[in-house]
């Protein structure tokens, strides 16, 4: 159920930085944007390295963000970066992106560091 974009860019990244602070666990978090407690995070990485990108995201309202080069912590699973387009199509979720606002500079988007 697609709703109205409440949450900035900034809420989705700190709601992210606490999701990806409980790996591997679990972190009951409900969503910044709506409050259900349905988020979902995806990893696209490397098999290697374990270095790849994130989509962290809310199976209700269907927003979230797009998470680029970052390091899939050991014992959670994801996606290898190998795996043809089509099929990795059908195993992401289906959100609407939440982008950085359009004024942003690198000053004002928060960064997280883990």
């Amino acid at each position: 159920m697609a709703g109205e974009q409440r949450a900035s860019y900034a809420d989705w990244q700190r709601a992210y930085g606490d999701y990806y602070e409980a790996l591997p666990g679990r972190l009951d978090l409900a969503c910044p944007n709506c409050g259900h407690h349905k988020l979902r995070l995806v990893f696209v990485a490397d098999e290697d390295d374990r270095i790849g990108y994130a989509q962290f995201s809310c199976g209700f309202c269907r927003f979230g963000i797009h998470v680029s080069r970052t390091w899939v912590p050991e014992g959670v699973e994801f996606e290898p970066i190998s795996t043809p387009a089509p099929l990795l199509r059908e195993r992401l979720p289906d959100f609407t992106l939440v982008h950085p606002p359009a004024a942003a500079n690198d000053d004002d988007i928060e960064e997280v560091r883990f």
